[in-house]
């Protein structure tokens, strides 16, 4: 870099602050600049040679991380070379060279999972700053599957002077693009039957913690015509990838025919499908064990349903093929589905047929709506995804190709609703007994099957201490138990203990500490929510209820209404609330944060009541 550059690069930036030099807006910090070239080349035999140039001046060490390296390596990609220089562009003098031979080596820390991919990682270090950093390596892909997305900024406070993106390939092998956020320029030839794309984009935006990656520009990229091994395939639309998948997957679902025979006596006089859907989904839960095998191809051809029976474990694949072979074999058929799974994950680009997949899993079609199975899942009824899987697209392979839908929401209110009857004894040093009963039905009920599953009967007791709506709970005595209505999820919680200092006393009054539970992020994250909250509080004494018996609050707001309800029958106060949420879909996770805090802020109601005065006693 020439002494010229490096000065404008110094007075561009305030410090380390970007500064425009026509009107300043507000200063974002600049920790490094960047200048990068990435060239894809695909040939004939579905080969892609990946070679990435950049040279990264680092200005402080807030910016180091941005010149370090990571490559993956597995069955599939070799790593080919490695490159880099740091230099002090002050003195031009060269501080630090790497190669390939000098990079560290590691393998993903894991259980439970059968990988082969690994990583050569090179750190970059320095005591002073600037310096200039040029890397270069190239990677070989064994196939052109999926082609990762070009995304030219890749670190917040980053300024990207250029980046240039380079794609050639053969004009018959095909490409497809989807363009997002893009601003540059592109520039596309054709020669001797093959095909050039360049573009560029320059003086992009920095990027801090804070920036919507919905303006992010990138460009999503995916081959027309493919081939992993001897698999060969196109990818011109959602069908020809299913049709590939089937390929792939053909004549791995045969079964012994003695497990075979097992099957037809475990569904033997069960004639309705659901029935026998939940008999053979159960078995799978209770005998078959969840692996992660990504191992070359293993990462898209499932193991043969026999490895499965005979070893007793499989990944997503093949515990969804091990399903689907048994639903077959009592003459239920089911599709082979790909699924983009993750809690919170955003959906797929539905408008352009890719591998954008990363999980499997099954469809029963019915003469109604379709029943879908979560085949590495322990604790899921039969028909029940949960937020894994659920309200996106997904593509369900069929024999003649297929086809994309979505998977269900669970926005309706069988799905979201929660019913809990507290009764509370109160005595004269301020404790309280408790015993309450919890029961959810749909995805609330999941975080009790968790519970019960994962945890201990000590852990057991200590998570419903800490989950208590009131601080100061010793459970005592507690049972969870869980259960299902067809496909919906039931969860039972039932325990009972003490509440210490539940009430505050004063001269005139006893003061309840509060005990409405306070609505959470994990019950509104469907939109919905029916809940009805019954407490009958016992006193000892003639208390009256402060503000008198029978009132009620009406609650309303933007998605929801409910009420609150004090009455009080002799030494017995009873409390009810009653809540019904039904959020827009669209709602930004923010403005669903200020709601809630919206609802218990509303429902957050002190409960006082009223000792006799000495008149009215001798009155009495």
């Amino acid at each position: 870099m020439s002494l010229n550059l490096l000065f404008g690069i110094l007075l561009s930036i305030n410090l380390f602050g970007f500064q425009d030099t026509a009107t300043v807006t507000k200063k974002v910090p600049v920790y490094s600049f960047l200048e990068q070239k990435t060239t894809f080349s695909l040939s004939a035999d579905y080969q892609v040679t990946e070679l990435q140039e950049k040279t990264i001046t680092i200005l402080s060490a807030d910016g180091l991380d941005h010149a370090s390296v990571v490559l993956m390596y597995d069955k599939l990609q070799e790593i080919k070379n490695f490159e880099l220089e740091m230099t002090d562009p002050l003195t031009g003098k060269v501080i630090k060279k790497a190669k390939l031979r000098d990079m560290g080596d590691v393998a993903p820390s894991t259980t439970d999972f059968l990988l082969d991919n690994r990583y050569k990682f090179f750190e970059v270090t320095s005591s002073h700053y600037p310096i200039v950093v040029k890397v270069k390596s190239e990677i070989l892909r064994k196939t052109n599957f999926s082609y990762p997305s070009w995304i030219p900024v890749r670190h917040h406070n980053q300024k990207v002077k250029e980046s240039v993106l380079v794609f050639n390939f053969p004009t018959e092998m095909g490409l497809k693009y989807k363009e997002l956020n893009l601003k540059g320029s592109k520039e596309i030839k054709e020669e001797g039957g093959n095909t050039t794309v360049v573009w560029t984009e320059s003086d992009l935006e920095v990027q801090t913690p804070s920036f919507d990656l919905e303006n992010d520009p990138k460009i999503l990229l995916s081959p027309v015509k493919f081939a992993i091994n001897e698999f060969q395939g196109e990818m011109n639309d959602w069908s020809g990838l299913a049709s590939w998948q089937n390929k792939l997957n053909q004549g791995r679902g045969d079964l012994p025919e003695d497990f075979k025979r097992q099957i037809l006596q475990m569904v033997e006089g069960n004639l309705d499908p659901y029935e026998k859907i939940g008999i053979l989904y159960d078995y799978l839960q209770r005998n078959f064990r969840y692996v992660s095998i990504q191992l070359g191809i293993g990462g898209w051809q499932t193991m043969t349903a026999r490895d499965v029976v005979q070893n007793k474990f499989g990944d997503c694949k093949a515990l969804t093929t091990l399903m689907k072979s048994m639903l077959e074999v009592v003459g239920i058929p089911s599709y082979y589905t790909l699924v983009y799974a993750g809690e919170g994950q955003k959906d797929i680009e539905v408008d352009f047929p890719s591998n954008q997949f990363n999980h499997v899993i099954l469809q029963v079609p019915t003469r109604s709506e379709p029943i879908w199975l979560e085949c590495t899942s322990t604790l899921n009824p039969p028909g029940f995804l949960g937020n894994f899987t659920s309200d996106r697209h997904v593509l369900v392979t069929t024999p003649d190709g297929g086809y994309l839908t979505k998977t269900p929401g669970y926005r309706s209110a069988h799905w979201n609703t929660v019913n809990t009857k507290s009764k509370l004894v109160l005595d004269p040093q301020g404790l309280a007994q408790i015993e309450s009963q919890i029961i959810s039905h749909g995805n609330e009920a999941m975080s009790a099957r968790q519970v019960n599953s994962q945890l201990n009967e000590r852990e057991k007791r200590d998570y419903l201490n800490k989950s208590s709506a009131v601080a100061g709970l010793i459970v005592q005595e507690f049972s969870i138990v869980n259960d299902r209505k067809d496909s919906i999820p039931i969860s039972e919680i039932k325990y009972k203990g003490i509440i210490q200092r539940f009430t505050q006393a004063t001269s005139k009054r006893i003061i309840l500490r509060p005990f409405l539970a306070r609505i959470t992020e994990s019950q509104i994250s469907f939109n919905t929510l029916i809940r009805e909250d019954f407490y009958e509080i016992q006193l000892l004494d003639d208390l009256q209820l402060e503000g008198g018996s029978g009132r009620e609050i009406r609650i309303e707001g933007k998605g929801y209404q409910g009420k609150l309800v004090f009455s009080q029958s002799d030494k017995i106060i009873t409390v009810v609330r009653e809540l019904s949420v039904s959020l827009d879909p669209g709602l930004e996770e923010a403005d669903k944060s200020s709601l809630l805090t919206e609802i218990n802020s509303k429902f957050d109601h002190t409960l006082t009541l009223i000792k006799p005065s000495l008149s009215t006693v001798k009155n009495e």
